[in-house]
């Protein structure tokens, strides 16, 4: 049971970050389009992604499970297995869901809630 929930914290990882990363490349390289005709622009986009990202796809799985793997073992030694994996798992949404307000609202979670804002948003 614990492989299949590790299983699916680090794919979930992996997606969502993966996700946001294709996401800020993606809305970066568009800031460009008015200064290509729009054929060449798509085909130097693609081209700029593949290359990009084909190489952090490979490692980007790696690199979050031995994130994952360190994280879970201190979690481990503090709260015990399935309790220091799911510490772990809501971190990781924690730290991606305030990279995702910021892509997509352009808010900083971290103030609002030192501030007590949080209704507003909620």
């Amino acid at each position: 049971m614990y492989r299949y929930f590790f299983r699916f914290v680090v794919t979930s990882l992996t997606i969502l970050t993966a996700n946001l990363l294709t996401n800020a490349l993606s809305n970066y390289m568009v800031s460009y389009k008015n200064q290509y005709k729009p054929f060449t622009f798509t085909l130097l986009g693609m081209v700029i992604i593949v290359v990009v990202f084909y190489p952090l796809f490979m490692k980007l799985e790696d690199w979050v499970k031995s994130i994952s793997v360190k994280f879970i073992r201190s979690g481990n030694t503090l709260a015990g297995k399935y309790l220091g994996l799911t510490l772990t798992f809501t971190m990781g949404i924690l730290v991606l869901c305030y990279f995702y307000a910021k892509v997509w609202y352009h808010i900083d979670l971290l103030s609002i809630l030192f501030h007590g804002n949080i209704k507003g948003y909620i």
